[in-house]
């Protein structure tokens, strides 16, 4: 499970980075660094405090023990979130946001980038995973608008505009 959404993860950088305007709005020196991250990604999961909670909920050997194993996956997951800044949830309590500040802005393309890989697994893209869950995501108001653009202008757009042609082609 770890080692698949890793390699999901990079290859959701390899996606991003052939995007235009993604290689236009982010120096070498960002994406850079995103790779970087890409590398360590979800690094924690391996960890005593997340690894047999993780094993437990996503690969239980029964039912029984899945259920037994409830508390201890909630808890996993929140020490997987509280050390991973590429999730909202580490995120959620900030007041502000700076698009000029490399590491919020690595912090939102990672979470992007976590958003898609979980995507090839689930079989959406980030702005149906955002759509179904904005209401319970909070953000400042400034790293949501950030988010957004990024989501609906940048990442998915091509997405976005399939869906609504079909939509438009398939509604009577």
């Amino acid at each position: 499970y770890i080692k698949e959404h890793q390699e999901n993860v990079r290859k959701a950088f390899e996606e991003i980075k052939e995007n235009p305007v993604i290689y236009q709005r982010y120096s070498g020196e960002i994406l850079d660094a995103l790779w970087g991250r890409v590398l360590i990604h979800d690094k924690s999961k391996y960890s005593e405090e997340e690894f047999v909670p993780y094993r437990k909920n996503f690969y239980p050997i029964n039912a029984e023990e899945k259920e037994e194993n409830k508390l201890a996956f909630e808890k996993a997951w929140e020490h997987h979130w509280k050390n991973n800044s590429h999730h909202w949830q580490y995120r959620k309590n900030k007041t502000s946001f700076d698009k000029n500040n490399t590491e919020e802005v690595l912090d939102i393309l990672e979470n992007i980038l976590d958003w898609i890989a979980m995507g090839y697994k689930f079989n959406d893209r980030p702005y149906q995973y955002y759509e179904n869950n904005k209401n319970n995501i909070t953000l400042c108001e400034d790293e949501r608008k950030y988010l957004e653009d990024l989501i609906y202008n940048v990442i998915d757009i091509d997405y976005i505009q399939k869906e609504d042609s079909d939509d438009n082609g398939t509604r009577e």
